[in-house]
């Protein structure tokens, strides 16, 4: 029998001749390899890459598209790697530091490294370029964040504030608040089935056809009604859902009107202590955007006294895994708000769910709380 090609390769010779960017880091996440590859993506050679820190900010400085920081130990995804166990390409494009500085877009896939006794010995990174991806995908986030109500506002005695915490760069969720007179605002939230640019894609469909829709309809399950038979004609492919709620409120009389498609309840926070509880479930039971063009959706009316706040979310949240591996539903919603005294309570209820794991979220995240003046 001839000897394996491998027998007569060091390993080290084999990996520098891997076309993508590979390099191995030990249990510290300190480098330790940096193949030929690695040098001409980055600029930096094997030598000065060596020894130094995976998260180290001269070197790598991992972000993601939109900026947020991958350096830090929670967030960076080799040490995230090594931690869970589990690997994959975390997230889908992250923007590394080149040695001329200028920003290097990669898809990054990382794997935890085991000996031969299945001790856990480092991790290893292999990377390509992707520059023109990251210039359409810069370009969708920019697209997206136009498109929604990414920012809280206070008009006409209501006070809006929106959480919007996409798994990629780019989300399937959709939130959106605005006034279509002095008193009347329309609220909605929407969630694509999917992730990333094409699920995006559906929910900027969604909130076309709910604009188009407010010509002829205004009442929330009579636009739910309108958007779902454009949607099916326009849009549709089979497999491929919205959930969606819709609420019209009267800032004047303090009231509402609810309706969803195949969305979690909205829930009527009531003042208690320092917190809040939740006083009501505004619960509807209609099918999603998309699955039956017979579909009728269920309107629920409903009031806020002095001091009460309606409280919108995603799935994501509410199917959001919490310890024991529990979903966090609305018996958690209720239990945060319950001892929550601070002042900004949505990015401070996706700070808490995100402390529950150490691993990505599952699914993308968004919220809306109306709360009158």
């Amino acid at each position: 029998m001839e000897p394996s090609i491998l027998s007569d390769m060091p390993f080290a010779d084999f990996l520098d001749q891997v076309q993508d960017g590979l390099y191995i880091v030990d249990t510290s996440g300190a480098i330790v390899f940096w193949n030929r590859a690695a040098e001409e993506l980055t600029g930096f050679s094997a030598s000065a890459a060596l020894g130094k820190s995976c998260r180290d900010q001269d070197l790598l400085g991992y972000r993601t598209v939109t900026g947020e920081d991958l350096g830090t130990v929670e967030a960076s995804p080799l040490l995230r790697c090594m931690a869970s166990g589990a690997g994959g390409t975390v997230p889908h494009l992250v923007v590394a530091r080149s040695a001329t500085g200028r920003p290097l877009p990669l898809s990054l896939s990382v794997s935890p490294l085991k000996g031969r006794n299945g001790s856990l010995r480092g991790a290893v990174a292999l990377f390509h370029g992707m520059r023109e991806e990251y210039q359409q995908r810069k370009l969708a986030v920019e697209i997206q964040k136009r498109t929604i109500t990414s920012r809280g506002f206070t008009r006409n005695g209501v006070r809006v504030e929106t959480l919007f915490s996409p798994v990629d760069e780019i989300g399937g969720d959709f939130v959106e608040a605005f006034f279509l007179d002095d008193h009347t605002l329309i609220a909605t939230l929407a969630d694509a089935t999917g992730h990333g640019i094409s699920a995006s894609l559906f929910t900027m469909a969604y909130k076309t056809l709910l604009h188009a829709t407010l010509a002829q309809r205004q009442t929330p399950g009579g636009i739910l009604e309108q958007v779902n038979t454009s949607f099916l004609e326009s849009a549709g492919i089979d497999g491929y859902y919205i959930g969606a709620c819709v609420v019209r409120y009267d800032t004047a009389r303090r009231r509402g009107t609810y309706a969803s498609a195949g969305h979690p309840p909205g829930l009527v926070l009531r003042p208690e202590g320092t917190g809040a509880r939740v006083r009501a479930e505004i619960v509807t039971r209609s099918p999603m955007l998309g699955m039956n063009d017979a579909a009728r959706f269920v309107e629920v009316e409903f009031e806020l006294a002095a001091g009460e706040r309606l409280l919108l979310v995603s799935d994501g949240i509410t199917e959001a895994r919490v310890t024991g591996g529990e979903q966090l539903g609305v018996a958690g919603l209720d239990s945060f708000f319950r001892h929550y005294e601070g002042s900004s309570p949505l990015p401070d209820l996706l700070s808490r769910i995100q402390g529950y794991g150490s691993g990505r979220a599952a699914d993308d995240m968004s919220a809306m709380l109306v709360s009158p003046d």
